[in-house]
Order: structure tokens, then sequence, then C-alpha cells
């Protein structure tokens, strides 16, 4: 058995630190808005990630879809960024806020030890950059959980190409039988990983109710945190 994680929203807690970053620049430049936090943060959002897919498309570079979001959400309020030294500056105060604050959730560090302590083979699967997404996984102290470590920018197929989860099996030397994939994301997570046959869990922290097994083989259910995630793979140790 090799279990898969997503890393941003899954193992990472990043709504939190973007939030908070988010923040930081509203404040800051909040004379030259004219919407309230709450709008500033949905339009915000909205255009990371579409500056963030047409990365992953290959569309972009790392950077620029970094500091498109930003000068849209400007653009937006009727106060464009008028030089790239504004744009970096505006930039590096949002990442540097975030990136104090990005950490592992708090259910995460536990889970990670337990199926390690049961000799579970664990990997990632994630978009994004190869330096910005190890650097995470240094920063919280679990590289050394995963291997493989399968990085979008690193085999040049981004989720929800089925590719890149084939890819992952490769390198695991695991069937679809034997794979597990967790992960936030229905359209790139979930829906090309049950297409392959492997076993998935959806999680929504959001979740109301009891947990239910939607699909037994391959598995599917969603979880709300991870100790559902846990009991639902010892069980399936046990057969």
């Amino acid at each position: 058995m090799v279990v898969f994680f997503d890393l941003d929203r899954t193992l990472m807690d990043f709504e939190s630190a973007e939030n908070l970053g988010i923040k930081a620049v509203f404040e800051k430049y909040k004379n030259e808005i004219h919407m309230d936090f709450n709008e500033f943060c949905v339009q915000w959002k909205k255009w990371a990630q579409h500056f963030f897919d047409k990365y992953s498309a290959g569309e972009l570079t790392f950077d620029e879809q970094r500091k498109g979001r930003i000068a849209k959400v400007f653009e937006l309020n009727r106060n464009p960024i008028k030089s790239q030294e504004e744009l970096d500056s505006r930039f590096s105060l949002y990442w540097s806020t975030y990136e104090k604050e990005y950490n592992l959730f708090s259910d995460a560090l536990p889970a990670l030890k337990k199926l390690s302590d049961i000799n579970i083979q664990m990997g990632i699967i994630t978009n994004g950059d190869s330096e910005n997404q190890r650097s995470k996984l240094k920063k919280a102290g679990v590289t050394d959980f995963f291997s493989p470590i399968i990085i979008s920018s690193e085999v040049g197929i981004s989720k929800p190409d089925l590719k890149i989860f084939q890819k992952a099996m490769e390198l695991a030397n695991s069937s679809e039988s034997e794979t597990w994939y967790i992960g936030d994301s229905l359209e790139h997570d979930i829906v090309p990983a049950r297409k392959l046959g492997i076993n998935t869990l959806y999680l929504s922290r959001k979740r109301q109710g009891e947990l239910k097994i939607e699909q037994k083989n391959p598995l599917y259910a969603e979880v709300k945190d991870f100790y559902e995630m846990t009991e639902i793979i010892e069980n399936a140790l046990k057969g």
C-alpha cells in the first residue's frame, strides 16, 4: 500500500496563511481599495486561482502568476500598479506574511507519524514550483515521511492530468488497487484519481454528519479530518 497526499489545503493550512497575507496588503493599501475586505479577499482568491491555472497549463511563469493576482485586484479597484518595483513590494508584503503563517494542519503530523509507525509508504502529488513546494515540506519538518514526491514543475505534468497520478504509481511501484490518494479538490484530486481506479479520500473539513464509505472497490469516502483518514486506512489493512 502507498498513500499519496496533496499538499496545499490538504496537509498544509494554505487558507489561513493566505487570508493573513491578503489582510496585510489590504490594511497597508486600503486607501487605494474601494472594496470591503471580504470582497477584496474573494477577488484575490478568484484571480489567484485563475493565474495559477494558467501557470499549471504552462502559459505563465511561476513569478508571473504570483504577481498577476496583485496587479489584477488593484486594477479592479481602479488603482493600477504603475511600476514593477511597486508590484514587487506589494507581493513581498503578502508573501512574507503568508510564509510566516503557513503551517501543517494540527491533525496532519500525528496522522503521518501513525501511518509511518505501521510502515505505510507515503508520497506527495502536488501542483506548483519545485523550490516552493519542497521548502514548505522542509519548513514543516515532514520531507522524510514522503517518497516519492511528485511536483508538477519537476515532471512537466499537472493535476488533473491522469498522467501525473500514473507517474506517481510508476515511481512507487504500486498498482491502482494498492494506491490511495487524499486531496481537498474534487476537480484536481478526486475525479482524476477515481477515473484511474485509485482508492480516494476527499478531505472536506466542513463536512456535516457521520462518516460514510460511498464506495468500497475502489474505496471512496469523504473525510472531515485526518483522524477519519487513518481509521479508514487502518481498517483497510485489516481487510
